[in-house]
């Protein structure tokens, strides 16, 4: 007996809230449309460490957070509802703890992970906050979607930042169901990264030759940067006309980008567009 083969993807949707659409929700829901996939909506009622402190304060936090667990698990028909608008499949789930833990543990069965990025009030320093260490954490690429994105579209015109790191590639082949169902696909050529090993002959990465046998075509472009990476990235996929960004995300660690910045801090700070990332 031979397994059929399944086409059907499984797309995570971070809810930060039950009775509204944000922008993330709705970027989610559109790229579940365009992958012919499954949404999965996640909310997550958070458990302060601070909860802990003493015994007193556990059994009151510990009683509000079951009671807004089990509020936000009667919000089920509010997202089934916007599941059939979109006319798409999935699931409600309603979590309670870490929200980091919860988005990660869940993205172990995911094939995609949709986040929102607090930009006019974030919830910490870019680098710390929840979503750059799920990011981090995450067993799937993340679709970091700015709060302040207007346009519903998403998925349909790519750019591909590619410098051939490790983390480019991760985000590359994360992206494949989109690149292959996207109407544009451009590619940016940016210098490689250094190689931090020293080592000779190594065999070079021919992107356009493994997107081809997948059934992507892309427009190649060279890239370089007159002014600060990640400020350059936009404008060009801006010029592009692009609506989603596929890029590795913390190339160097955060300590190195905290202090001296560096793209994907600039990105996560200023994008009005989507991010399709992969550390």
């Amino acid at each position: 007996m031979t397994n059929s083969p399944v086409s059907s993807l499984d797309v995570l949707i971070h809810l930060r809230r039950t009775d509204a659409m944000s922008p993330a929700a709705a970027a989610g829901l559109v790229l579940t449309q365009r992958l012919g996939a499954r949404a999965i909506g996640l909310y997550i009622v958070p458990i302060a460490p601070t909860a802990f402190a003493s015994p007193e304060a556990v059994a009151l936090y510990v009683n509000e957070a079951d009671s807004l667990y089990r509020e936000a698990q009667q919000r089920e028909p509010f997202w089934r509802a916007q599941l059939e608008a979109h006319g798409v499949g999935g699931e409600w789930h309603v979590s309670q703890g870490d929200v980091v833990e919860s988005l990660c543990h869940a993205s172990r069965w995911c094939d995609l992970v949709v986040v929102e990025r607090p930009q006019l009030n974030p919830d910490a320093p870019t680098g710390w906050g929840v979503v750059s260490r799920t990011v981090f954490a995450a067993s799937a690429p993340v679709v970091v979607v700015p709060e302040t994105m207007k346009s519903p579209k998403v998925g349909a015109r790519i750019v591909v930042a590619w410098n051939q790191s490790r983390e480019a590639t991760l985000a590359v082949r994360g992206a494949l169901p989109l690149l292959a169902r996207a109407e544009h696909v451009t590619v940016l050529e940016g210098d490689p990264g250094e190689n931090p090993f020293g080592l000779r002959h190594l065999p070079k990465p021919d992107l356009r030759a493994w997107l081809a046998r997948r059934g992507v075509t892309a427009e190649y472009r060279a890239f370089t940067a007159r002014k600060e990476v990640g400020a350059a990235l936009l404008d060009a996929a801006h010029a592009a006309d692009a609506d989603l960004i596929v890029m590795g995300a913390w190339g160097h660690s955060r300590i190195t980008e905290l202090v001296l910045g560096g793209t994907t801090r600039h990105l996560f700070q200023h994008t009005d567009l989507p991010l399709l990332v992969a550390h």
